[in-house]
């Protein structure tokens, strides 16, 4: 877990999983634990209690976090220099986390979105007042700027 006063960011990826043919859903939580430098995996039971899972780095700083409209891959920004965003690819059986590609920022952005199209990384920061728009490849891999 994070330490105290470790900034926390989840994203809560529903992910299906194919057991005995037939497509069950399970749903996997991820939390950036900035300080840390990593991302915690949980998957949720059905009452909602959480069963922690592996840890993966990422780096520094390592927050937000953005999810692909087809619960494949996971981006997350690490804000400290040089500013880079990590695409993860999601296990559908397990939520494990596999590093995919790295690419580069514009800033430290506090902010990421996939568009609803799901072929754009939108980032946004107020610290060097910029926003940014990076290409996701049909891999899921962000193009550098």
């Amino acid at each position: 877990m994070a330490r105290p006063g470790t900034l926390i960011i989840a994203v809560v990826a529903l992910v299906m999983l194919g057991l005995t043919g037939v497509a069950h859903p399970a749903t996997y939580v991820y939390v950036s634990n900035a300080e840390d430098g990593d991302i915690g995996m949980y998957a949720m039971a059905s009452d909602g209690s959480l069963k922690p899972g592996d840890r993966t780095q990422a780096g520094k700083l390592v927050m937000p976090m953005s999810i692909s409209r087809d619960k494949r891959f996971l981006y997350v920004a690490v804000r400290t220099k040089p500013f880079t965003v990590i695409t993860y690819a999601i296990d559908p059986k397990t939520g494990a986390l596999a590093e995919r590609s790295r690419a580069a920022l514009a800033e430290s952005f506090p902010y990421i979105a996939t568009d609803q199209t799901g072929r754009y990384l939108l980032g946004a920061g107020y610290g060097g007042n910029l926003v940014s728009v990076n290409a996701i490849g049909v891999d899921g891999k962000i193009s550098d700027l």
